[in-house]
């Protein structure tokens, strides 16, 4: 438990042709800016990495590229998690073969299930590759279905290689909950980074944050501060993140990571339809705002 903590990045997908291709020089650029920016890993092919409008194809070279510019330099969690435990399982498998620290498994979407199916899902994913270090990813706003409390005391029982845990959720009482049932078994972290200080006071071993995969400094500065005791500096800090969380999510997150990351000199292109991408008026007031904040 004690390797996974800090700040992860949910990374964006670099993508070119109007979102239609993935663009793997930019992903070489886009994970060397992550790499220099001193974060403690990435989590790739998840929701601000686009996973579920993404082939399989698109997915298995996003896993390869990350890791091979990003191996032994941060940790790789790849998202394999999808609608289907048969491609869950194929993507799972690449992930593990080709040399990623981890997966992170988004609960199946669309369709709602009961906890036995859900336990089901996990553990056939988990039988497929044995030992390989494995992060249950809770966002049931995305996918219809939640990690009860129930659930995560037979997961942990039942399944020895989880490390951690994602909670992408507006609720810190089941943030909590998780951290006091995980004890030192697994590392719980933090997804909405609105609650990212009050999740680190009761426990969280970090974050994993789409609003890092443009702005991974203050982050990084905040967890540094936390791990040193300097409350002050760290208020500050999460006071300035959920300035920056309002004007990110004014434009609809993914499309303002991917215009702000360009803002910073990294080409990563558009969002993949039916998303779209900012328009003019949009980006121009996402700038303005960014500098008024002092970030460009």
């Amino acid at each position: 438990m004690d390797e996974w903590k800090g700040v992860i990045p949910a990374m964006v997908t670099p993508l070119k042709d109007e979102g239609k291709s993935l663009d793997v020089d930019a992903l070489k650029e886009y994970c060397a800016f992550l790499a220099e920016r001193k974060v403690d890993g990435v989590f790739c092919g998840g929701t601000t990495g686009e996973g579920p409008l993404l082939s399989m194809d698109e997915r298995r070279k996003l896993a390869e590229v990350t890791v091979s510019q990003l191996h032994g330099t941060v940790s790789v969690i790849v998202q394999t998690g999808g609608i289907r435990t048969d491609q869950t399982v194929e993507l799972t498998k690449h992930a593990r073969d080709i040399g990623a620290d981890a997966v992170g498994v988004v609960l199946p979407y669309y369709y709602t299930y009961g906890d036995e199916i859900l336990y089901a899902y996990f553990a056939e994913i988990v039988e497929s590759v044995q030992d390989f270090p494995l992060f249950l990813y809770n966002i049931p706003g995305c996918t219809t279905n939640d990690i009860s409390f129930e659930l995560f005391q037979r997961l942990l029982g039942g399944i020895k290689s989880i490390v951690g845990l994602k909670n992408s959720t507006n609720d810190i009482f089941q943030t909590s909950a998780f951290i006091h049932t995980a004890g030192k078994r697994c590392a719980i972290f933090n997804g909405n980074d609105g609650l990212l200080l009050p999740a680190l006071s009761i426990g969280a071993a970090g974050l994993v944050s789409g609003n890092a995969s443009a702005f991974p400094e203050p982050f990084v500065e905040l967890f540094r501060a936390f791990g040193e005791g300097d409350l002050v500096k760290a208020r500050d800090l999460q006071r300035f993140i959920d300035q920056l969380r309002m004007i990110l999510a004014s434009g609809r997150d993914n499309a303002s990571f991917k215009r702000a990351l360009q803002f910073r000199g990294i080409p990563v292109g558009s969002v993949r339809k039916p998303d779209r991408d900012l328009n003019d008026e949009e980006s121009a007031r996402l700038k303005s705002a960014l500098q008024n904040l002092g970030l460009l």
